[in-house]
């Protein structure tokens, strides 16, 4: 029986994990991944896939872009009838402030046409096509072909997340090694985001381990794959550890995205009173939760983001997402999860 493949390239400041899934049916079925930190990660994680993959120039091939090396901005547009016009005209303006031509930037949209009807100022991605060109440059310069997908991150989590739970409005707080993301939704449509320069790098560096733990633990691969299950303790040290670093700035960050989106204002703070987290495992997740609920207090519902998976998945929620945008690729919008059983580098 013809089987279709997926491979995800998820690089980011400090690693790269690259997984490949077989799709069977309904199913998802992650079957290799390799995960590399460092500076040359993306160099050794290519190298290790190359051995043990041949990668047919007609799989379907998604990766993602690092936020750093996007904008994102709200633009009023007037009310178009098409999303092709919402992007001409939306590509317009990002090109003039710029001072480039309309056709050096790409432009997409994080709200749906229909939310522009009740007036929301839509949120865009803006993107010089220069600055993609290079960053797909250097995936097939590592004989990749040329990707069909290419996301910004984090949002391909939304993929594997119940988005049934956003009624109302929500704040949504995503966090990766070097960066993360503050936005604030309205049922599923996002009207303010705020992006941070600053991930878990530094709690997971720092905190000192559990005396249970192997002292070959390397405490960063397991923010980004690890199993929440096995590190209470460290959960508890590390959040308290977090909380003290971050209690200031997590409310300056809530009060500035939330001031700075024209839908908007600082004083509809009290309005937003569900917070859900998502880290890059179930471990990352669990130690930002802990640590915000203990920094916003009871007035706010803080949870983390249920998912579509199971939370012992073995590769990070970017890299589930982006193997779910593959599957739309390939018109299957229902796909489920199965637990990874393929090798582990």
């Amino acid at each position: 029986m013809f089987q279709s493949m997926i491979t995800a390239v998820n690089s980011d400041e400090g690693y790269t994990e690259i997984v490949r899934a077989v799709v069977e049916g309904r199913y998802l079925k992650p079957v290799f991944s390799v995960l590399k930190l460092g500076s040359d990660s993306l160099e050794e994680a290519s190298r290790v896939f190359e051995e043990n993959n041949s990668l047919p120039a007609d799989e379907i091939f998604v990766t993602a872009f690092h936020p750093k090396d996007v904008v994102f901005q709200h633009l009023e547009v007037p009310r178009v009838k098409s999303v092709k016009n919402l992007v001409s005209v939306a590509s317009f303006k990002a090109a003039s402030q710029f001072s480039l031509p309309p056709d050096e930037v790409n432009v997409a949209c994080l709200n749906s046409l229909s939310s522009l009807r009740t007036g929301l100022v839509p949120a865009f991605i803006i993107t010089k096509k220069r600055a993609l060109y290079e960053f797909i440059g250097e995936l097939t310069g590592k004989n990749f072909p040329e990707p069909n997908i290419v996301d910004v991150k984090p949002f391909s989590i939304f993929k594997i997340a119940q988005t049934s739970v956003f009624e109302g409005n929500n704040i949504v707080f995503i966090v990766d090694k070097s960066y993360s993301l503050l936005l604030t939704l309205r049922g599923e449509e996002i009207v303010g985001l705020n992006y941070i320069n600053d991930g878990f790098d530094e709690v997971a560096s720092d905190f000192k381990e559990d005396n249970s733990l192997s002292p070959n633990t390397n405490m960063q691969r397991e923010f980004l794959i690890g199993s929440k299950a096995y590190y209470d303790s460290l959960i508890e040290e590390a959040s308290e550890r977090l909380e003290s670093m971050i209690s200031y700035q997590l409310r300056m960050y809530l009060t500035n995205t939330l001031s700075n989106s024209p839908n908007t204002s600082a004083a509809d703070e009290s309005l937003f009173n569900r917070f859900f987290v998502a880290g890059q495992s179930s471990l990352s997740t669990a130690v930002y939760s802990r640590a915000f609920q203990q920094i916003l207090g009871t007035e706010t519902e803080v949870a983390s983001m249920p998912l579509k998976m199971k939370e012992t998945s073995g590769i990070t929620y970017t890299s589930a997402g982006l193997l779910m945008r593959g599957g739309e690729l390939l018109g299957r919008r229902k796909l489920v999860f199965k637990e990874e059983a393929g090798l582990k580098t």
